[in-house]
């Protein structure tokens, strides 16, 4: 009877100071770490899904830029816009509506049903505007009187403006295309230093411009 009294007195003693403290901070340490865990789990979540939006908005603006090019009459060298006639002097225009030599396309096309001035931009030291969105706008070739201009849409984010990896180029190595051949290179990366940066890339060769179509009809640029 001695030993079964002492015995229930023991399992009925509860816990001491010391262990609470303890089992309260192992508590506490697992809570922490479940935490942190469940916050990273979100942060990859949303990374994740922001990072495939991107690339889905780049992956379609790049086809819209192609039907858009392949439909052009008349194409402007990407790495001349933004510059006066001589290919050297910067543009005030230009330079005020963002216009970035090699990060800009410029076509007159027929890709829409109606034959307008259609621009591209890669936001560059914009102001107003943050770097890396892909802006597009059109003009009719009348803008300066009807005042047919429309204003910069976004279509795509996070794009990547590298120095010396123009966007846009014309492809003057075959010579069969006349110019008329556009390579495009669009980076996508919504956080450079975590995540893996996806490239979009296209030959596109526009319509042969033989068909009586000035040369200059889209040169005039309307302000941002």
């Amino acid at each position: 009877m001695q030993a079964d009294s002492r015995r229930n007195s023991h399992d009925q003693r509860g816990l001491t100071l010391v262990e609470l403290i303890v089992t309260t901070l192992l508590l506490g340490i697992v809570m922490a770490i479940c935490v942190q865990v469940f916050i990273t789990i979100g942060r990859t979540v949303t990374t994740t899904d922001q990072s495939s939006q991107n690339t889905d908005q780049a992956r379609l603006a790049v086809q819209q830029i192609d039907r858009q090019i392949r439909s052009g009459n008349v194409l402007y060298d990407p790495l001349k816009e933004g510059l006066l006639a001589d290919g050297v002097t910067p543009d005030p225009v230009a330079v005020a509506a963002g216009i970035n030599p090699g990060f800009a396309i410029r076509v007159y096309t027929q890709a829409n049903g109606a034959q307008r001035c259609v621009q591209w931009r890669i936001t560059k030291s914009t102001p107003g505007v943050k770097d890396g969105v892909l802006q597009t706008r059109s003009w009719s070739e009348a803008w300066v009187y009807d005042g047919d201009v429309s204003g910069w849409r976004n279509v795509a984010e996070n794009l990547l403006t590298l120095t010396g990896s123009p966007a846009f180029t014309i492809d003057t190595s075959v010579a069969d295309f006349g110019g008329r051949l556009i390579n495009i290179d669009v980076r996508v990366n919504a956080d450079p230093a975590h995540q893996k940066t996806v490239q979009f890339t296209s030959s596109v060769t526009g319509r042969n411009t033989e068909y009586g179509y000035s040369q200059s009809i889209c040169s005039s640029i309307p302000p941002a």
